[in-house]
């Protein structure tokens, strides 16, 4: 197979390493470095090392939202648009959620005995599909308990117990 065909290990190393510096999280230097290794490797031991990096369980593209549980909504409404200037996308007395350029964050309020804080993020991904994303994670991480709520929204935990939610990349857009 041709190293450069779409689907091929190695094409989806060079794609994975191109995403990297196209969002500033590897410079020049370092994508030139790791896309030499790959060159000089494949014809000895480096598409072997690539093919045997594990297939993601979900394909995620973008953070879709955040969710925050506040206290007193609107005080911290005013918080986050002092400091950030945040658009409104959405609001009631209970919550307010911001938009940004590919996502948004949810201020909502808590309930009696609740903390304020943190409570999940959002994955985006394209083409989501709820059953056949939880049937993924659960295949994938039978121990970690994922969920389906309100039929559309999967849930699963991290190792350290953070929320993460799946949904389409165009969820309360």
């Amino acid at each position: 197979m041709d190293p450069l065909t779409p689907g091929d290990p190695v094409h989806e190393e060079v794609d994975r390493l191109v995403e990297l510096y196209d969002g500033g999280r590897i410079n020049r230097r370092q994508l030139v470095q790791r896309l030499l290794v790959i060159g000089l490797g494949i014809g000895v031991a480096g598409r072997e090392l690539v093919a045997q990096a594990p297939a993601p369980v979900v394909r995620a593209q973008s953070i879709n939202h955040v969710t925050l549980y506040a206290s007193d909504v609107a005080r911290s409404k005013a918080f986050y648009q002092r400091l950030a200037g945040l658009p409104i996308r959405d609001e009631a007395k209970d919550f307010c959620e911001f938009k940004l350029d590919n996502g948004f964050l949810g201020l909502y309020a808590t309930d009696p005995g609740q903390h304020a804080g943190f409570d999940h993020f959002c994955l985006g991904m394209k083409s989501y599909d709820a059953k056949r994303t939880y049937a993924s994670i659960a295949a994938a991480f039978p121990d970690n308990h994922a969920t389906i709520e309100n039929n559309d929204q999967v849930y699963v935990q991290d190792p350290d117990g953070v929320r993460v939610q799946f949904a389409d990349v165009g969820y309360k857009r």
